[in-house]
């Protein structure tokens, strides 16, 4: 058996045929670039949609710092408050402890003010006796002691 070489046998294109080919190859690339354009659309749209999260996520923060500066503003205020009405019941406390301590020294004061006015006049009247036994002795003792004098001299 021998073998016989097999001639190529090239088949011609027809302008029609190369029209239809380029035209093919053109919807190709056309294709390619719908395909490629969709996909850069969709990339787009994936970083948008990322970016609005991002977005979406960071107002949220903000929101939440928000409300947590806003807590932490009214508990302060509220703690103020708190101190504040404590000083005033302390403060009040104070003054009734001092009004109360006022009062005790006025009372004691008017006690030994009136104390001294006793002992005042006690003395005022033992001085009274005195002075009127003195004379009494004295007007006594003239009578007594008339012409003894000389004895004592």
């Amino acid at each position: 058996m021998s073998i016989t070489p097999v001639a190529a046998t090239t088949t011609a294109v027809t302008p029609t045929q190369a029209t239809q080919m380029q035209q093919r190859q053109a919807d190709l690339v056309d294709q390619r670039l719908d395909d490629q354009r969709a996909q850069d659309r969709l990339q787009d749209q994936r970083v948008q949609d990322q970016r609005r999260v991002e977005d979406q996520q960071s107002i949220r923060q903000d929101l939440v710092r928000q409300d947590q500066r806003r807590a932490d503003d009214v508990q302060q205020y509220r703690d103020e408050q708190y101190r504040d009405e404590q000083y005033r019941v302390q403060l009040q406390r104070v003054q009734e402890q001092q009004r109360l301590d006022d009062q005790q020294r006025i009372q004691e004061q008017l006690r030994l003010e009136e104390q001294l006015r006793q002992r005042a006049e006690e003395t005022r009247l033992q001085f009274e006796r005195t002075t009127d036994a003195a004379a009494a002795r004295l007007a006594q003792g003239n009578g007594m002691f008339s012409g003894r004098l000389d004895v004592y001299l």
